[in-house]
């Protein structure tokens, strides 16, 4: 990305220019990396992230101080008069951009829930590199940009000679891309920019299409909304339960036979590519999960066994993990391994915790009639997912416990004076023991237990042959003063806010189904009915789906919160309240790109993408206010309002193309990465890359549109015999429409 970055600068910029605004990167780069340090934060997958996405970022501001001294030394100036002038003159709306990015990533910050946790990271690098970048362009660039030949470049020089011919290739590139830039500028740029504010409005009303369609293209399916896709991992694994009480040996045996259709599957998958698999182990008694976890409730034992798989990288294999699974749960299926309960396919990913699906349903109490309405409805929902497309593994965690004796004393024996205690010490002193006696041994106390000899013990076959003594000294069977039932319970009871619960889980096809509209489809078509049905029954929403909605909420709190801010900032900046509208306006257009990013790459929307977006709108932010400053500025000299905007345009193309291209650039390397660690981070760049693909282009035209509306409108509320007006940046100065 870095390579990448400094390749951009070389073409479009003079080469000397080029390299003391790249010198900036690795400036900001050690010095987020002290505030890292300082912040209690890691050097991770997460924060190399933040990195490359603040590569192209830092350099914007580098690259208007820098694009800016250059275009005053064309201007016949000295070069220290022109590295004082260039970066004076663009220093305020540099820092208003900087400004307005950094509170664009603030709200990353406050997102709540794990993801919250997962991804703050991001922002404190971006913040820390923007901060860092700042400093450098404004103090240290512009003495580096102020000397017609340096020692720095007479050294380089001296001990690259030999290289000296990729210098003159660049600088030949470099005039290339200037004849280029002028041609596009001068005959595709000006007379297109000259006809749009011609017909400003149907420039406005088509921007505005193009925006509801990007809009309602999601929630029709194009693309689809998933909030986190599943990565290709290289990790996976099958849990399996069995009834409690099953010997251990019959799951020992079961493990096999799923360690068996594991090797069969890649047998059929891999053919002639190698193996897939790298280190493949069974584990009978655990299932290997967290306490927290759905695998977790299933208990400990020797009922449950898991299989877990490490695969080799993601990178030396053209099957993914989820065909792998496929296959084995194929694979497992054909085997008819009899009594199994429970078994479920995982494969390890990133992001939120839970299922695509997953919820609880609560019972309002624990009478016996409001437990068999939970135990209906629960079954009634899993049915009812079972019938939509691409769902599977639709499981719930009320499992059965072992079988038990229940046993209650009987009317007729209480007026022996038999209770309960009764029953229940005799039981245990037939199969445990009674102590009778200690006996000295020694130093030690040995107790002495009796109980019934072992064969008698070891089978519950002669239960009804226990005799217990009643209050007359006399001895009955246990079935003449007891009613026993034989029953299975339940291995565990889970409450919620002191509520019976029952959680319901399943899993998505991605390709043949969306988590997100099978919910919504469950709400408005089913679970009404289902109230209605069984009234002592509630739901209450987890998963992906809580934490999804948990997420977004507090990310669009904190964005109308920084909205706000940046509001507050521009209009300090441009000492106007009607100006900053205009910068913002274009916020909104980034998601025309993004949206088209993701059906040209092929991707899902996912939360991430919002992520993205929300990035992304300080960098839209950043061109525009640059351009508005420009466009005063020329107001203010006393040239005419077209003339003005147009000559804004054409003076801010260049670096505003730039800057785009260069923040693409930067992010080009995790668009394209394949490995298992980034691809929850593609989406990202995506909407970022994409969204300012699109975005710069209806910057340039936009907002020199959006800006002759304004005074469009200025003259319609302006009274007829005054003359319209509008505040800008200069105290004192007023704008003539």
């Amino acid at each position: 990305g870095l390579l990448l970055v400094f390749l951009v600068l070389a073409v479009f910029l003079e080469i000397r220019l080029a390299f003391w605004v790249a010198v900036g990167i690795p400036v900001a780069l050690l010095g987020a990396g002290s505030f890292l340090v300082l912040g209690g934060q890691t050097l991770n997958m997460l924060s190399m992230f933040a990195f490359l996405l603040a590569l192209g970022i830092v350099v914007d501001d580098a690259i208007v101080v820098g694009e800016n001294i250059y275009a005053q030394r064309q201007l016949g100036k000295p070069s220290l008069q022109a590295a004082i002038d260039g970066t004076v003159e663009v220093m305020p709306s540099v820092f208003a951009s900087v400004a307005t990015t950094i509170i664009a990533f603030c709200p990353m910050f406050f997102v709540t829930g794990v993801m919250g946790k997962f991804f703050a990271v991001i922002p404190f690098a971006v913040i820390a590199m923007l901060g860092l970048s700042l400093f450098e362009c404004a103090f240290i660039l512009p003495c580096h940009l102020s000397h017609e030949d340096g020692l720095v470049f007479r050294l380089l020089r001296f001990f690259f000679y030999p290289l000296g011919f990729v210098v003159r290739i660049f600088a030949y590139l470099n005039r290339r891309s200037a004849d280029f830039l002028e041609v596009v500028i001068n005959g595709v740029y000006t007379p297109t920019l000259r006809w749009a504010l011609k017909f400003r409005y149907a420039v406005l009303a088509s921007a505005v299409a193009m925006l509801m369609i990007a809009v309602s293209l999601p929630v029709v399916g194009y693309p689809e909304f998933i909030v986190f896709p599943k990565a290709d991992s290289n990790f996976i694994k099958c849990s399996i339960a069995f009834p409690n009480g099953t010997p251990v040996q019959v799951t020992d045996q079961a493990t096999q036979k799923v360690v068996a259709a594991l090797e069969d599957a890649n047998r059929d998958l891999a053919g002639d590519h190698g193996d897939l698999l790298d280190i493949v182990y069974r584990l009978v008694g655990s299932t290997g999960g967290d306490q927290d976890s759905f695998e977790g409730s299933l208990g400990f034992g020797g009922h449950v066994g898991t299989v877990e798989a490490e695969l080799i990288d993601t990178s030396k294999r053209d099957i993914t993990s989820q065909a792998l699974i496929a296959a084995w749960r194929k694979n497992v299926r054909d085997k008819k391994i009899a009594g199994i309960e429970t078994i479920r396919f995982i494969e390890r990913s990133f992001g939120p915790a839970g299922r695509p699906i997953e919820f609880k349903m609560l019972s309002s109490g624990d009478d016996p009639e409001q437990i068999k309405q939970l135990e209906e409805a629960v079954e009634r929902c899993k049915n009812k997912l079972a019938d939509y497309a691409g769902v599977f593994d639709v499981q719930d965690d009320s499992s059965e416990g072992k079988w038990e004796y229940r046993i209650r004393v009987k009317d007729d024996a209480q007026s022996l004076g038999v209770t309960t205690g009764d029953l229940a010490d005799t039981i245990r002193a037939a199969y445990f023991g009674a102590e009778v006696m200690r006996l000295q041994r020694g130093r030690h106390e040995v107790k002495l237990m009796v109980r019934y000899p072992k064969e008698e013990r070891s089978s519950i076959a002669d239960f009804n042959e226990i005799f217990v003594r009643t209050s007359d000294g006399g001895e009955r069977p246990i079935s003449e003063l007891a009613e026993v039932d034989v029953i299975r319970g339940y291995s565990e009871i889970n409450r919620v806010d002191q509520k019976r619960s029952i959680t319901v889980t399943a899993d998505v096809d991605e390709e043949a189904g969306n988590a997100r509209r099978i919910v919504k489809d469950m709400q408005d078509n089913f679970l009404s009915e289902l109230f209605a049905e069984f009234p002592y029954v509630q739901v209450r929403w987890e998963g992906q789906q809580e934490q999804t909605q948990e997420s977004v909420r507090s990310l669009l709190r904190a964005t109308g919160v920084a909205l706000l801010a940046m509001f507050v900032l521009l209009t300090m900046q441009f000492k106007s309240y009607m100006q900053p509208f205009l910068v913002m306006a274009i916020i909104p257009f980034g998601l025309v790109g993004a949206v088209l990013g993701h059906l040209v790459m092929g991707l899902p929307l996912t939360l991430m993408s919002f992520f993205g977006l929300v990035a992304l709108t300080g960098v839209l932010v950043n061109d525009s206010i640059v351009l508005i400053d420009f466009i005063n500025r020329r107001v203010r000299s006393g040239v005419s309002i077209n003339e003005a905007l147009i000559e804004s345009g054409k003076r801010r193309f260049r670096p505003v193309l730039l800057t785009s291209i260069t923040t693409i650039a930067g992010l080009s390397p995790i668009m394209f990465e394949q490995s298992f660690q980034a691809q929850i981070l593609v989406p990202m760049a995506v909407s970022l890359s994409f969204g300012l693909m699109t975005a710069t282009l209806l910057v340039v035209i936009l907002v020199p549109s959006f800006f002759r509306i304004y005074l469009d409108v200025i003259s319609l509320v302006s009274s007829p015999d005054q003359a319209p007006q509008m505040s800008v940046s200069a105290p004192g100065k007023e704008l003539s429409a």
